[in-house]
């Protein structure tokens, strides 16, 4: 656990790393989901989580960081953090987050040999509800397992009527 704390002596933000995650690390799918949450209450503040995938499709928490806001310097320490505990600078592997446009310019510099793709499940939300069809193809399209399904399902986007996207 690291925390850190600005002049005036106000917290500004922590950061969690327990053993296990760092030692079962290579065991898990090389994708690394990153997200936030608001904290209510007494101490209102922003939870930033990564988590993985393992072999048998469970959820494995593996760093956490409570800040003061989400800037892009919070995200640039959360990631900066999780670094050197679980990859290397020059290592491949997927990040997921949401759209994000801090997240977006921090992954990138943080992480130059990493891909960072976004969520689907975010962005068939933005789909409109009028072309349920659409979102329906869109999410078939994002769990599709064979290339075929997947053209199949892009077809139907490509597909839609252009009157019903505006």
């Amino acid at each position: 656990m690291q925390t850190t704390s600005c002049k005036d002596k106000r917290f500004t933000r922590c950061f969690w790393c327990f053993g296990p995650p760092k030692k079962t690390y290579k065991l898990l799918r090389p994708v690394v989901m990153i997200n936030k949450t608001f904290l209510k209450g007494k101490y209102r503040r922003t939870l930033l989580t990564a988590i993985a995938i393992d072999p048998n499709n469970h959820i494995f928490l593996l760093i956490f960081s409570i800040t003061d806001s989400k800037t892009t310097e919070s995200w640039t320490y959360f990631l900066e953090m999780f670094g050197p505990n679980f990859h290397g600078y020059d290592t491949r592997f997927v990040v997921i987050s949401y759209r994000n446009a801090k997240i977006i310019n921090v992954v990138p510099k943080v992480f130059p040999f990493a891909i960072h793709t976004l969520c689907a499940y975010h962005i068939s939300n933005n789909i409109k509800t009028t072309l349920e069809s659409m979102r329906i193809a869109f999410r078939m399209a994002a769990e599709a397992l064979t290339s075929i399904d997947f053209d199949k399902h892009m077809n139907i986007i490509q597909n839609t009527n252009p009157v019903g996207l505006q």
